[in-house]
This record gives C-alpha cells, structure tokens and sequence, in this order.
C-alpha cells in the first residue's frame, strides 16, 4: 500500500509541522509500506530531505496570499504519486487557502473521483463560540458574528462528506472537546491521541528552578497571566526564574506579544520573555532544564504540542483546565483557567516539595508511555 501525507512538514515553523514529522517517523518504523509526502511551499516548488524523507513541497501557502482557487496542486500531486491512501492533516486557517481552507473540499471531491481514500486528520475543533470569539470574528460587527459560526458549520459538515474518515487529533482519550464537536456538527468522527516521543530526562535540582512556557504568541495563550502568577509565587517565598518563549504571527499576535514583553520588564530580572521561533535544538535543551511546564491558556481548541513535548522529557506540566487539556488529567496537574492564584499555588507545591515533584514527574513519564 503506498500512503501519502499531506500537511505542513518540518522545518516549517507551524504547529502541525512538528506532529506530522513526528508521525512519518513513527510510520516508518512500524510500516514498512511505501511513504509520500507533500507539503506547501512559500516561494517557489522544491524537492527537499528531512530525515531520510523526501519531501515534495508542490501546494502553495495560501497563509500570506489569500486565494479561493481550488487546491489543483494537491489533487495533481495525487496523480503524478498515486497513493492508495491520502492522509491529510488540516488546522481551519488560510494554509490551503480561503479564510479557513474551505478550497480543499472541490479538490478532495475530485481526489476521491480518482478513487483514493482520503483521511482527515483535524487539529483544531472550534466549536460554534470559538468561532464568534475568534479574531476574526471580532473583525466584523457583533449582530453578523452567528452568520460566521453558521459558515464555519456548512464548511465543517462539507469537509467531512469529502473525506472517507475524519480524525479529532486529542491530548487524551475520551476528550470531552471530540465530543462536544461532533455533536455541535452533526458529524461522526474518530480520536487520534497525540503521540509523544518518549525520551525521560533526569528532573534538574529544585535549587534554582526554571519554570518554562512555550509556543506561538497569541492573546488566548494566557502568558500575561502566567507573569501574574509568577509574581504570586514569588512573594510567596517561590524561587527561581520564569522563561516565556514564543513566536508570533500576525498584527494582533504582535501587539500581544509587546504587551507580555512589557509585564515581563515590569516583573523584574526573573522574569524574561523571547520573541520568536525557538529552533529545536535549543527547545530541547530548555525543556531537559525545565523543572516544570506551564501552560495558561485561555482557551485551546487543539491538543498542546508543548505539553506532549514535556510529558515526553518527563517533566511535570501544569495546565488550565480548558479545551481538549481537559483530556489529560492523568498526566498533567490541571488548575483552572484565568486564575493566577490556581498557578502559583500549583507551582508551589510542585517547586518547593520534591516528593510532589517527582510524583508529577512520574505521571509525566506515564502519560508519554499511554501516548508514544
């Protein structure tokens, strides 16, 4: 059988490009069948390595030059490759085009005429709020934001008619969020758990602690509020410093990412924020430093690549219980969002008790083990 994958693909800085490398690799260690892979291209088409795989870089980003043509590259690349199997991994953003990839659903139309099973792998799962809460919802007036989440609807229950199997990538089984999804979209789907790359480090010395936030910078990240609680920490006896680290996007992301750097500065020398995108190397060497992750989003409408990078590293992750996080209880200590207080006290517990510590590190190790 000879399976393509299709999606953003490493080294490109985007979130799904890190899983999906991670999950060719998995592939072709359990599967000896013949591998494709095609991924979006900035400039020009190229044929790149990454890891032994050759990868196709033939559909163009639609991300920074909106377009509603049809994906006629994607459905090309199945012609000119001839997979059994397409398995598209998609996030509803202008990456394929549109405002959210809606020009994919004419090319998979034709793709499955080709008669090629076609499999979705969804990494974010709005549900109708998200959408009228979203920034681009608040880009048009208030009475119209329902006529978005209806569009958002029609372009979900569309997507899932032209693919054979929809996927809900998940930080844990039985996610609440999979749940709520279908059934805001009358729509039949199946989980797909995040996988981690199981690679346990030994826990560094409580002594001087780091406490490590990571990601791309948006408002609904919560690093603001993650300063706040930091200071709690520390004016409650907490020692060590507080990383943030984050890359982002757009206008908004950039305003936002100003305003973190200034609470930064105002919360003093053991606090620092780093603007942009962390190499991998360099992220692996914070998570091995790390004594604890922190994770304050807002909201969270996808499955946390930072966290499943930290329960692979086995350290502890603390982590507001919203969106799909909520899935992971088992391996994450869960506190509730918008709360400083709920973060200082957990970052407390974890950093000034070691026996705590090396109860969360150990949930951390087992919860990678339930995901490898």
């Amino acid at each position: 059988m000879k399976l393509m994958l299709a999606g953003a693909f490493p080294p490109q800085e985007k979130g799904e490009a890190t899983y999906l490398g991670s999950y060719a690799c998995a592939l072709r260690e359990l599967d000896r069948h013949s591998i494709a892979i095609v991924s979006q291209y900035e400039d020009r088409p190229s044929v790149e390595t990454w890891k032994g795989f050759t990868v196709h870089r033939c559909i163009r980003d639609r991300t920074k030059r909106p377009s509603y043509a049809q994906q006629s590259e994607l459905v090309e690349s199945v012609q000119a490759h001839r997979p059994d199997v397409l398995h598209l991994h998609y996030g509803p953003n202008q990456d394929y085009g549109g405002r959210i990839g809606e020009p994919l659903i004419g090319a998979l139309n034709r793709i499955r005429a080709l008669g090629v099973k076609t499999i979705i792998s969804l990494h974010s799962t709005w549900l109708p709020a998200d959408v009228m809460d979203s920034a681009p919802a608040r880009r048009i007036p208030s009475a119209l934001r329902p006529l978005a989440a209806r569009y958002f609807w029609y372009v979900t229950r569309a997507l899932r008619r032209a693919c054979d199997e929809l996927f809900c990538v998940v930080a844990g089984a039985n996610s609440p969020m999979a749940a709520q999804f279908a059934a805001a979209y009358d729509i039949t789907i199946e989980e797909e758990l995040f996988g981690c790359d199981v690679a346990a480090e030994p826990m560094p010395a409580l002594d001087d602690p780091l406490v490590f936030s990571f990601g791309f910078v948006r408002p609904e990240k919560g690093f603001k509020l993650l300063i706040a609680a930091f200071s709690r920490y520390v004016d409650s006896g907490g020692s060590g410093r507080l990383l943030i680290a984050g890359r982002p996007i757009n206008d908004d992301d950039r305003h936002c990412a100003g305003a973190i750097g200034s609470a930064a500065a105002a919360a003093g020398k053991r606090v620092e924020f780093r603007s942009g995108f962390l190499p991998e190397e360099e992220l692996h060497t914070l998570l091995k430093s790390a004594s604890v992750l922190v994770l304050p989003y807002l909201r969270a409408v996808g499955p946390s690549a930072p966290m499943h990078m930290a329960l692979g590293k086995g350290r502890p992750v603390i982590a507001t219980a919203v969106g799909h996080n909520r899935a992971a209880g088992d391996a994450v200590t869960l506190v509730p969002a918008r709360s400083s207080e709920a973060i200082a006290d957990a970052l407390l517990l974890l950093l000034r008790n070691p026996i705590a510590s090396a109860q969360a590190a150990e949930r951390a190790r087992n919860g990678a083990r339930v995901r490898a």
